[in-house]
């Protein structure tokens, strides 16, 4: 089968999974599989494909049609131009989190102590490490979400980044100048109406947040000040419709590039 036969049949296959660009998912998936650029497929589309490539393709397109990520199948994921890692039951990290990112590292000075309460695949606070001096630590209950992140510090030759096993501040030392958390926050009775990729494949753990969906912020909350240094930032994830709860604490909240709100920074 020709290169351009193999694309046209990823694209149809592709056309009714939800969210999904089939021509960009096409040709990601092929340069995955052959490990070529997308220049590469352009000037080739009348190159013959072993039946061994085609097998393995057509098993990734039969996956996603059961609507499995495709970020799960390849084992990895793109996050702030780190190549990350994905390995056991962990979030797949979203663009619209560096948003958090970008505000976590504008406020980051040399030397600063920076924590994560729940540190998922570890792109969060990989990103940090990578783009700045601060010394990195980071917590999670899932040991999934910890044998994942400690990949991604090694894959990346990080030095300065710690992580152990936490529910929240429970085993936290010291005090930091910067705390974030990208909690789960989805209202527990919403979780079922999502879409089949994240009902079915992403960890509940990382995606409940109680009744309301504001569980996790609310005992962060009770407890972040005797963590936090003068002077120091708590730094948020939220979701779109969670903005009012903070405002009423008088929370500075920032929006992502949809205008909605993403970002909350309390002191």
């Amino acid at each position: 089968m020709k290169l351009k036969d193999i694309q046209k049949i990823l694209v149809d296959g592709l056309e009714n999974i939800e969210f999904t660009d089939p021509f960009i998912e096409s040709r990601r998936i092929l340069m995955e599989v052959l490990d070529v650029s997308m220049t590469y497929l352009i000037l080739n589309e009348e190159q013959e494909l072993n039946k061994e490539k085609e097998e393995e393709i057509i098993d990734i397109l039969n996956r996603r049609k059961n609507g499995e990520p495709l970020q799960y199948i390849l084992g990895h994921s793109e996050f702030y131009g780190l190549d990350i890692l994905l390995k056991g039951k962990v979030l797949i990290p979203r663009p619209d989190t560096e948003v958090s990112l970008e505000n976590i590292l504008k406020r980051l000075k040399p030397g600063d102590r920076f924590l994560e309460l729940g540190v998922g695949s570890g792109a969060v606070i990989c990103s940090v490490a990578k783009n700045s001096n601060a010394k990195c630590f980071g917590v999670d209950i899932s040991e999934d979400a910890l044998e994942c992140t400690r990949l991604n510090i090694e894959n990346l030759n990080l030095k300065n980044v710690e992580v152990k096993y936490s529910d929240l501040f429970e085993n936290v030392e010291g005090k930091y100048d910067i705390i974030y958390s990208n909690p789960p926050y989805i209202k527990s009775h919403e979780i079922l109406n999502l879409q089949v990729e994240i009902t079915d494949y992403e960890p509940r753990l990382a995606l409940d947040g109680g009744e309301d969906g504001l569980d996790f912020y609310k005992k962060i909350i009770s407890e972040y000040r005797d963590y936090l240094n003068e002077g120091g930032y708590l730094i948020f994830e939220i979701g779109h419709d969670q903005g009012e709860f903070f405002e009423k604490l008088g929370a500075e909240i920032i929006k992502d590039l949809n205008g909605l709100p993403r970002v909350v920074i309390m002191r």
